[in-house]
């Protein structure tokens, strides 16, 4: 009887330990990659400081670590501002972001929903611009999602400050932005129950320096030539469908980006 006793007092100890999940891997990888992209937005003025924007922004991948140059993905967007006075503008649009590395079986995978809200502050003195922007992206996705793993909803704040210069006397102005954006809502409850040496919360996921000049052709119609140094984090969790073990994948990587985009006022 106290064998059997025995048996089963080490049963109920080793028994909870097995079936509660842990932290079965965690790994960082580093990637690099050079990206070209091309874009056009024609935008129509209307009265009281509204206007709509509808533009298309291809990007492909020249080199990435590991992988040969393939197509990135395609944004399509539609947006309406509003200037309600000179220092300030509002935007609200939505985009339809089709997915090129992620196959084309399932629509559910390769297209991605984009809502965004914006704020932006502007000031202007002599030839100088400046602007300060903030920004709230809601990217949904329509696949199924583990919601221990990733956010059918993933909210991300972005906030860029601008600085533009005229040259004087030519119809070109050169401007840097920088950009940070965090993640709002990425899962963390299931980190923090089951890893306890380590507090997950929100973080930020992209860092981005761009530099550029824009060409005035005329009043309507204007190029841009650009280059962005990315910086990107991202924390990719897989929860094992056994036994709930997490696997943890500390993803960063370095990026270069050349951009050509084509503006049309009228």
């Amino acid at each position: 009887m106290k064998r059997l006793l025995g048996i089963i007092f080490v049963v109920l100890i080793v028994l909870p330990t097995w079936a509660t999940p842990k932290l079965k891997e965690d790994s960082t990888s580093t990637t690099h990659f050079a990206e070209l992209r091309v874009k056009a937005e024609f935008t129509k003025e209307f009265r009281h400081g509204v206007s709509l924007t509808i533009g298309e922004r291809i990007s492909s991948r020249l080199y990435e670590t590991d992988k040969s140059a393939y197509f990135r993905h395609s944004y399509t967007t539609l947006s309406l501002g509003y200037v309600p006075i000179q220092y300030l503008k509002l935007d609200a649009g939505y985009t339809l972001r089709l997915m090129g590395d992620k196959g084309w079986s399932d629509p559910n995978e390769f297209l991605r929903h984009r809502a965004f809200l914006s704020v932006t502050g502007k000031y202007k003195t002599g030839n100088w611009r400046f602007s300060l922007r903030e920004r709230v992206d809601m990217n949904c996705r329509t696949d199924s999602v583990n919601a221990h793993e990733k956010s059918a909803i993933a909210l991300e704040l972005r906030h860029r400050v601008h600085i533009g210069y005229y040259i004087p006397g030519k119809p070109v102005q050169v401007f840097g932005n920088v950009e940070l954006i965090n993640t709002l809502n990425s899962p963390v409850k299931y980190l923090n129950t089951y890893i306890s040496n380590e507090q997950f919360g929100q973080y930020l996921c992209d860092a981005r320096l761009q530099l550029g000049t824009e060409w005035r052709i005329d009043k309507r119609n204007s190029l841009t030539f650009s280059y962005r140094f990315d910086y990107n984090y991202d924390r990719d969790i897989n929860i094992t469908k056994k036994k709930g073990n997490i696997e943890l994948t500390r993803a960063h990587s370095f990026g270069h980006v050349i951009s050509i985009a084509y503006d049309l006022n009228w």
